[in-house]
């Protein structure tokens, strides 16, 4: 009796400890953005090729959710659960069916709409504030009085949204105008600080909520690839790197004036790009866009939610 207790646990330990993994199919999606809505138990996800925003379930079963002539491609993506909110980043990398000159690295737009409709809330136009330079929204997260603030990954700003859909320039800095892809995810940090990941460079950043002139690199090791970042419920930094394939695990005793990578975990497909924690579990989006970038790759339409278990 006692030996098939032992068994029964054994069994049970390993099931517990396998990933749960959740695969869905959509035609050529090729998702950047993930976001997670606790009440509808729902994971959102965006397109670079059709700019739609979809909604996945545990079971992966992938239906659309937002369609909108505005929404050329979709980059990162959050949910403002407290607003009942989901902000977009759209931009134009051109990979997009809607994909022309005009808008080709100069488009940057923050659109919101509602969590539980899809109802158009705001437009805030990011591209007039830099009208002469390239631009691509990448990342967006909130504060807790509900501004949003936005990555360009090609000209060296981050702008703030306020809850109205007034954008303004809210940060820039002579490092950020690295040659090629630049800032890319970003987070707020105990509504006291944003940090931000310079792809191209591999470093962190850390910028002041209350002065944003205060911006400080944190003394780390360079993560190059960085996209996505997010924060687990300590407070520890998680960054995706979409060019080594892994996931790291930072943390910091001194507020990021100094972090340390202390567990990294591999993701099971090509170019993952961000993640967010999602019932104490941690999930990442392994999105396959090296394959939308290659004109000579076949297109393919199946994509990964990986949790990560470190």
């Amino acid at each position: 009796m006692k030996k098939v207790i032992k068994i029964s646990i054994f069994i049970l330990f390993i099931f517990n400890a396998k990933a749960q993994n959740i695969a869905f199919t959509a035609n050529e999606l090729y998702p950047e953005g993930i976001a997670y809505n606790k009440k509808q138990d729902v994971f959102f996800v965006s397109s670079l090729h059709y700019g739609k925003i979809g909604k996945v379930t545990r079971n992966g079963e992938y239906s659309e959710f937002i369609s909108d002539k505005d929404l050329v491609s979709t980059i990162g993506i959050h949910a403002n659960e407290k607003a009942n909110l989901l902000y977009v980043c759209v931009s134009d990398p051109g990979v997009s069916v809607q994909t022309n000159v005009s808008t080709q690295m100069k488009l940057a737009k923050l659109i919101s709409y509602d969590l539980t409709t899809g109802k158009r809330n705001f437009v805030a136009n990011l591209e007039e504030l830099s009208p002469t330079g390239e631009n691509f929204a990448n990342d967006v997260d909130f504060d807790s009085s509900g501004n949003a603030y936005v990555t360009n990954s090609v000209s060296p700003i981050i702008y703030k949204v306020s809850k109205t859909g007034v954008a303004s320039i809210f940060a820039t800095n002579e490092n950020w105008k690295k040659k090629g892809f630049s800032l890319n995810g970003i987070v707020v940090y105990k509504n006291q600080y944003l940090i931000t990941v310079q792809s191209n460079t591999g470093e962190l950043y850390k910028i002041s909520l209350k002065n944003p002139t205060q911006i400080t690199k944190i003394n780390t090791d360079l993560i190059l690839g960085g996209d996505g970042i997010f924060l687990n419920k300590n407070n520890e930094l998680m960054v995706v790197s979409n060019s080594k394939k892994q996931v790291f695990q930072l943390v910091s005793t001194d507020d990021f004036v100094t972090a340390k990578v202390i567990k990294t975990a591999p993701t099971e497909m090509t170019f993952p790009t961000t993640g967010i924690v999602a019932k104490g579990k941690y999930y990442v989006l392994n999105a396959k866009l090296d394959e939308i970038f290659n004109p000579k790759v076949t297109k393919t339409s199946n994509f990964l939610i990986q949790e990560i278990k470190f």
